[in-house]
């Protein structure tokens, strides 16, 4: 899903659950909102550099309560 789906959902309070899940092989992070990644305009993985930037984005999407999983075992 893209940003302004993302938005979309959340204006819509259909997200449950959004977590930014630290991404190994690109050594960056990666929003993920009920299961499903953020994705750019050609639907590629988005990827955050740091996870401050991708809090950011969340808090200007209007998502305050995030988790962060650094770990996928």
């Amino acid at each position: 899903m893209i940003e302004r789906e993302l938005k979309l959902l959340i204006d819509a309070q259909a997200i449950k659950r959004v977590q930014i899940h630290y991404a190994v092989m690109s050594q960056g992070y990666m929003v993920i909102a009920d299961g499903k990644a953020l994705e750019t305009g050609k639907r590629e993985t988005r990827q955050f550099k740091t996870l401050d930037a991708a809090a950011k984005l969340l808090f200007k999407l209007g998502v305050a309560d995030f988790a962060v999983k650094l770990r996928t075992t």
